[in-house]
């Protein structure tokens, strides 16, 4: 890649401009530069150098030797497409007489100058004074409160007053104190743990699988990942389950008690008023990133890969963000889906939508409820299953490098990961096990120490079992077995659901 500040540093005589070119060989025709692949990832047969270059092409868990990014600089007055004939031209009268082919593709977006490139329009500035005026407010509401509570202070203890306002609601003291209150009775504390836990892997899985999709001087380590076959990388695409299971337990655990009690409340409100609250609750946040990817994070940076790495996921917010304020970004193309991991929130919300009908019924009338309620978690659990069978996909999404090169373009993202009705099952186990801890609780059931750790352990290995199993479909050559394929489709749903379940019943009903 070169130094891409030594080239975009250069204004006089001329100012330079750094652009990414990608460079393809490929064989002559009639030639096999194949080998027989060993776990020594150093061995190429009788060690022809052109092995080296042309023997992995087509292998999605190694990185393509044959493909070379070069990095160059030119004055900007030339454009990437100037660039892109004239290395044309250069390599045809080096590669053509030894009857190799070399092809060239510069991408505009690869092409950059110091500074900011990215135009600047109204909405930018807009942007900018609506989270100026809300830092403003905020500071000042600070301010103001700390100076109340000093005052409080020099005043005798007996006549001092716990400030109140409504303006303090924008104070980062308040807010600080209402992040870190902490109620050691609550019994839910253990699901704050294991959700803070469980979202601190996910941050760092993510930013693994950022770092490998992006250049790389040392491709070994990561295709060493895929020999190795190491379980919780290679299969944990699904540990966004624990958090739709958690949120189908709080949904029957919080409006129950509600369900049971306002008889007053037409049933149109009971069932639209929880789903406006969380919808508040999602919105301004959600808004916010969506206008700082969109108008502001383009400005933030720059570098070799800074336009293409931001520039389009503006203008898809740009055009597409009215399908995340309707939660139905799960449904389009993931070409088309701003911010790529917006598919979690609009499947959250239509499983909630489902979730308080589900709710409200079993309230009404317990039968028919439970009746529902196991309908649909046997249509949840077949529905991966007939797909798979039915479309011969994989039954796993696989972490490979072009997957992580660019998540939009993978097939199995796009058509089996995100949608509402192949995640389902862990939303629906979090109900069923919130009406279980509350029939367990209502007959005083109790479980021995004994059958608490036994059991955990005894559920944790399985689950942990058939959720590695996965690491056997990253293997070479691996016949397709449809079966198989469809029974881990459904399966890999159910590993961290299941032993979450087993471990919300015994901490809820014994300790």
């Amino acid at each position: 890649m070169g130094v891409y500040d030594e080239c975009v540093d250069v204004h006089h005589p001329i100012r330079g401009q750094y652009c990414l070119s990608e460079i393809k060989l490929s064989p002559p025709d009639g030639k096999n530069y194949g080998f027989n692949r060993t776990e020594n990832l150093d061995d190429f047969g009788n060690n022809h150098a052109w092995k080296t270059v042309l023997g992995w092409v087509d292998y999605p868990d190694q990185v393509q030797r044959n493909s070379l990014h070069l990095g160059i600089c030119i004055p900007d007055s030339c454009t990437a497409t100037d660039l892109q004939t004239s290395l044309q031209n250069e390599l045809d009268k080096v590669f053509i007489p030894e009857q190799f082919k070399a092809v060239v593709k510069v991408n505009p977006l690869l092409c950059t100058v110091s500074g900011d490139m990215y135009p600047y329009n109204t909405a930018y500035y807009v942007t900018n004074v609506i989270f100026g005026l809300l830092f403003l407010i905020c500071g000042a509401s600070t301010a103001f409160h700390y100076i109340a509570l000093n005052r409080q202070q020099k005043k005798k203890e007996d006549e001092r007053e716990v400030p109140n306002s409504f303006f303090y609601l924008f104070s980062f003291i308040h807010s600080l104190k209402i992040l870190l209150k902490f109620d050691k009775n609550n019994e839910y504390n253990m699901i704050n743990g294991w959700k803070a836990v469980i979202m601190i892997v996910i941050l760092l899985g993510h930013r693994f699988m950022y770092l490998v999709g992006n250049p790389i001087s040392n491709p070994k380590f990561i295709e060493n990942l895929y020999l190795s076959g190491r379980g919780l990388y290679l299969t944990s695409m699904n540990l966004t389950d624990p958090f739709f299971f958690v949120t189908g337990f709080l949904i029957y655990s919080t409006l129950v008690p509600v369900y049971k009690k306002t008889e007053e409340m037409s049933v149109l409100l009971k069932l639209i008023l929880p789903i406006i609250y969380r919808m508040i609750r999602i919105l301004p946040a959600y808004c916010a990133m969506m206008a700082i990817t969109a108008h502001i994070v383009p400005h933030l940076g720059d570098g070799p890969l800074w336009p293409y790495k931001t520039w389009d996921e503006a203008d898809i917010c740009k055009n597409y963000w009215w399908t995340n304020m309707l939660f139905i970004s799960n449904l389009i193309d993931t070409k088309y889906e701003c911010l790529i991991a917006s598919w979690y929130i609009s499947c959250d919300v239509q499983f909630f939508i489902l979730g308080v009908i589900v709710v409200y019924i079993y309230t009404k009338n317990t039968k028919s409820g439970i009746g529902l309620l196991t309908l649909i978690l046997g249509v949840s659990i077949a529905v991966p299953f007939i797909i798979t069978i039915l479309t011969k996909r994989e039954g796993i999404i696989k972490i490979l490098l072009p997957f992580l090169e660019n998540t939009r373009y993978s097939k199995t993202f796009n058509e089996s990961y995100r949608l509402s009705y192949t995640r389902a099952f862990p939303f629906f186990m979090g109900l069923t096990t919130g009406i279980t801890i509350d029939k367990l609780k209502e007959n005083k059931v109790k479980f021995s120490q004994m059958t608490v750790h036994v059991g955990t352990f005894t559920i944790a290995v399985i689950c942990l079992w058939i959720q590695f199993y996965g690491v056997v479909f990253y293997k070479r050559d691996r016949p397709y077995y449809v079966i198989e394929q469809a029974l881990y489709s459904t399966l890999n749903h159910c590993t961290w659901v299941i032993l979450f379940g087993w471990i919300f019943v015994c901490h809820f009903t014994s300790g």
